[in-house]
């Protein structure tokens, strides 16, 4: 029943495609399910996308698999299509409508799912195509993804269709497989997964820059990210001047520092002026879960000083 099943829904699709343009059936029907990290399958609703990465051929999947960052990742994506209605169409570039969907059919587990009239001229015949999964609706919501491909998953001739199945051979570019589950993986902290899950889709773009300060607190981005802050509500500084504050009785400046967020440095600066800024040195005096905490002193004989943190990425570009 379950073949059965397939082969009927199939030449809906084949049918419904005809008519439009091309089209993409995808089936884990006989073949290895989706499953979040812990073996559990992914819920039905969760978002599923199709498309390739704008990445040269030779380097693509060991470019993807070093790189963990929502917000580039989709710079790269460019989806196949991600609804029935209209996919394939240029508006769907901009993520438009409805997506392609976990459905558990025709059995728990299994993902079935058809996207009609892809134009030939959106992309090319023949381009490889990846399956980018996640464990929830939409991505600002999710705790988990995988990206996966196969030699034989290609973007379909006009009015043709091509099958995305899970049976044959899966490449596993993102995530692993495990007793026959292709499994989804918990992604790197970075700035860009962390600014996925903070500001809204609908939001302005610039509302998501590195240096912007949406919340007017005067923090930037960048600092409520190294600081595990809110960037839509006022926060204090993590970092502070104590007029005493050791032995020798001169000033000492301590700021927090990030302990698992390699993608961000916090530095402090000292000036005499407002105008020269030079780093100093600092010793780390604690530390609990998430941060160390820094301390640097006054040099002898100084008699003003202005200090400051500076935050800098060096997330690495691909």
């Amino acid at each position: 029943m379950k073949i059965s099943a397939l082969i009927f829904l199939s030449a809906l699709g084949l049918g419904a495609s005809a008519a439009l343009g091309g089209g993409v059936t995808l089936t884990t029907v006989g073949g290895k399910t989706f499953n979040k990290k812990n073996g559990q399958q992914v819920a039905a609703g969760a978002l599923i996308r199709i498309g390739t990465f704008n990445l040269p051929a030779a380097t693509r999947e060991a470019t993807l698999r070093a790189t963990s960052d929502y917000a580039t990742l989709k710079s790269w994506f460019r989806p196949l299509g991600e609804s029935i209605q209209g996919a394939g169409t240029p508006a769907q570039a901009g993520v438009t409508g409805s997506r392609l969907r976990a459905n558990a059919f025709p059995n728990a587990g299994d993902v079935f799912g058809i996207i009609e009239n892809v134009q030939v001229s959106y992309m090319a015949p023949g381009s490889k195509l990846y399956v980018w999964v996640f464990d929830a609706a939409a991505p600002e919501t999710s705790s988990e993804w995988g990206i996966f491909t196969a030699a034989h998953w290609i973007a379909p001739q006009k009015l043709g269709v091509s099958a995305l199945a899970t049976s044959g051979g899966v490449e596993v570019v993102q995530g692993e497989e495990i007793a026959g589950q292709l499994r989804l993986k918990v992604p790197t902290s970075t700035y860009g997964n962390w600014a996925m899950k903070k500001f809204a889709t609908e939001n302005p773009p610039a509302e998501s820059l590195f240096n912007a300060d949406p919340d007017k607190d005067g923090l930037h981005n960048l600092a409520e990210y190294a600081w595990q802050l809110d960037p839509n509500s006022k926060n204090g500084s993590l970092a502070q001047l104590t007029a005493m504050g050791n032995a020798s009785g001169r000033p000492t400046f301590e700021f927090k520092a990030p302990r698992a967020l390699p993608d961000v440095q916090v530095i402090a600066e000292c000036s005499p002026d407002l105008i020269n800024w030079s780093p100093t040195t600092s010793v780390i005096t604690s530390r609990d879960d998430q941060f160390d905490t820094h301390a640097t002193t006054s040099p002898t004989g100084a008699t003003h000083l202005f200090w400051r943190v500076r935050f800098q990425s060096v997330t690495a570009a691909p």
